[in-house]
């Protein structure tokens, strides 16, 4: 278990020392060859796309993993590699099938996680509950308690959630400061969402020592200070991660900010900015922002027909094999 005292950053930037780290052990895998190394490379990149919250990183390392997997299509480990650029991509249905790529992958405990992501992503709670439930049955990772965790907010259980969340942290290593982190702020989320604000700053400020510099938990922290109506606070936060990420769903929300703000010209220039980021992801036949161009059209634009139909093509997209849509 990580304990509060272990939660201390390490640097100014937590999270940019890990980078640096990543980025030093990738470089003498650049010229290595064979499918070990193509898989650590993969590995990687994705942890660190997952870290710096750049969109275009995630997008890299998803071509990195799938050119390794085409190399190399005996692979097992490039096939669980692929299944969770997927996810982390909103491709459930693409997740799903590359998990039945390797033989016994899909029923191992870390196939069993990543499938029940993959259900949860489609709404499948009771069928995503079965492959978290089986996992823990075989191994009691800190993953598949977070998955269920995940799974029990969803349904509308949070005190459950939290619980599991809270055994999450408790499977967790002071080596594993960014989990530590991921998982305090879905804590701080849970009792945010529920109206308990002083636990929600508790767990972003643990959050936050454990790891500092994560986008994720400081755009969570953006979104209770905007809870607070503390607008000034929260729009030089938005403003300063999406400096350092680009991710058009910070522009969307930095957009929300100064519209309750008052100011109708900073609020149009960063929803134009949001609506750019999506439909350039649209365009490239990701399904990625799809939910997000159905929100906007609904909440900004007023365009509930437009909305409707963006809807469909993140639906569409979400259950195709290979994660796309069309028009």
């Amino acid at each position: 278990m990580v304990s509060q005292a272990a939660a201390k950053p390490a640097s100014a930037s937590a999270c940019a020392d890990e980078l640096h780290r990543l980025d030093s052990m990738l470089v003498p895998l650049a010229t290595a060859d064979g499918p070990d190394a193509a898989a650590r490379r993969a590995h990687l990149r994705l942890r660190q796309a997952r870290l710096s919250g750049v969109v275009d990183q995630l997008r890299s390392a998803d071509i990195v993993t799938s050119t390794a997997l085409v190399r190399y299509p005996e692979w097992p480990d490039l096939f669980y590699l692929q299944a969770s650029a997927d996810i982390d991509l909103h491709r459930p249905g693409s997740a799903l099938a590359h998990l039945d790529g390797a033989p016994g992958l899909a029923e191992s405990p870390a196939g069993l996680e990543l499938r029940g992501a993959a259900l949860e992503q489609l709404s499948r709670h009771s069928q995503a509950e079965d492959c978290f439930s089986r996992a823990l049955a075989a191994d009691p990772s800190w993953q598949a308690l977070a998955g269920l965790a995940q799974v029990r907010a969803a349904t509308g259980e949070p005190a459950a959630a939290d619980a599991l969340y809270a055994q999450a942290e408790d499977e967790l290593t002071a080596k594993e400061m960014s989990a530590f982190a991921w998982v305090r702020a879905a804590r701080g989320a849970l009792a945010a969402d529920s109206g308990d604000h002083e636990t929600g700053w508790a767990c972003y400020r643990s959050a936050a020592a454990a790891f500092s510099g994560y986008w994720l938990v400081e755009s969570q922290i953006a979104g209770l200070l905007r809870r607070e109506n503390r607008l000034d606070e929260a729009a030089a936060l938005y403003a300063a991660i999406h400096l350092r990420t680009a991710r058009p769903e910070l522009a969307h929300a930095l957009g929300d900010v100064h519209r309750l703000r008052g100011d109708a010209s900073e609020s149009a220039r960063w929803h134009t900015v949001a609506l750019a980021g999506y439909q350039d992801s649209a365009a490239r036949g990701e399904a990625l922002y799809l939910h997000h161009l159905a929100s906007y059209y609904a909440d900004v634009a007023g365009q509930a027909e437009e909305a409707a139909q963006w809807a469909a093509r993140d639906a569409q997209a979400r259950l195709a094999g290979d994660g796309r849509w069309s028009s």
